[in-house]
């Protein structure tokens, strides 16, 4: 609909809604009041309300229960503290229709993706949290809560327009990161987007036989498939890509697993994050320890790995690794 506004208008309310986050056009003061009347009725500006908002005991996690648009259920975020860093781990869909044995969101399914709204409407009320604290905004992004963000590509692409939006959030693609369990044909349209933003695959195996004992994807894109469009997003971004490793005592954490890496990603630059398991009711899957955990990294580092052990944040508010599980009024 055109109001016949100047273009700087539009700036403007971009400046309001994604910076100020306004939640009614009467606040928007650098606008006339007749404006502001004639964008009331024609206009609404809804948030998304959280429902739940649990904080960590460690003060290092936040984990945010938003309802949604025209729907009983609920998508978990966690906002993230790290010294400056303030990242949402953001949510792309109800659910998730993968699998993966270790995942609680994989449990419940896929129920449908998220619209722009939805996600963009997180950041906003996680923001609004930070705000109300008199704390800075939030300063990177991960696509890494529910489900599988390349799955639902519409909808992320056209979030990222306005996340990354200079009169918006103003976030570039060097802060922000997407997660995948290996979806090529998806990547492989990332790569003609020119985000700049950065890739991360989740690996969690280093045979095929495991893999898809953990992850049924596996089938369809296996581990040579993954290293391999790996290296090509490296060689058309710049971007090295980060694969993301759950280890799991006994199974992903052994001798043979080390020297399989090895082999698999030595040669190109890329990055491996190292994930003990997030406890979440299977007694068969469980983390390594911690003398174990700094052995792996310490392995890989030998064999000229750029190897990491992510701290696992949120844990103890199930808001971690593979723990988002969603849920219903």
């Amino acid at each position: 609909m055109k109001l016949g506004e100047p273009s700087f208008r539009g700036t403007q309310l971009l400046k309001w809604m994604y910076q100020k986050r306004v939640a009614s056009f009467d606040l928007m003061t650098t606008m006339s009041k007749p404006l502001r009347a004639r964008l009331s009725a024609v206009f609404a500006i809804d948030k998304m309300i959280s429902r739940a908002t649990v904080e960590s005991k460690k003060r290092d996690a936040v984990k945010f229960a938003f309802e949604c648009i025209e729907s009983p259920h609920y998508i978990e975020s966690v906002l993230l503290y790290d010294r400056q860093r303030r990242t949402a781990c953001l949510s792309s869909q109800l659910g998730c229709g993968l699998g993966c044995t270790f995942c609680v969101t994989g449990k419940m399914g896929f129920i449908r993706n998220l619209t722009q709204e939805e996600i963009v409407g997180q950041l906003i009320g996680i923001n609004d949290y930070l705000a109300a604290r008199n704390d800075k905004p939030v300063t990177n992004i991960v696509f890494m809560g529910m489900g599988e963000a390349l799955s639902n590509f519409e909808q992320v692409r056209s979030s990222l327009e306005i996340i990354m939006h200079p009169e918006t959030f103003n976030i570039g693609g060097r802060r922000i990161t997407i997660s995948t369990a290996g979806v090529i044909p998806s990547i492989e349209r990332l790569m003609t987007e020119n985000l700049n933003v950065g890739l991360a695959i989740s690996l969690n195996a280093y045979s095929d036989v495991e893999r898809s004992r953990l992850m049924p994807v596996n089938d369809r894109y296996p581990i040579a498939s993954l290293v391999e469009i790996a290296k090509r997003y490296f060689e058309k971004t710049g971007r090295r890509v980060t694969f993301e490793y759950v280890l799991i005592a006994g199974i992903t954490d052994t001798d043979k697993a080390v020297a399989a890496l090895e082999q698999l990603l030595n040669g190109f630059p890329c990055k491996v994050n190292l994930i003990p398991i997030n406890p979440y009711g299977d007694p068969l899957l469980q983390p390594p320890s911690e003398r174990r955990l700094e052995w792996f990294a310490d392995e890989l580092h030998h064999r000229g790995i750029a190897a990491t052990i992510r701290k696992s944040r949120g844990q103890d508010i199930s808001g971690a690794c593979g723990q988002l599980a969603g849920g219903s009024r």
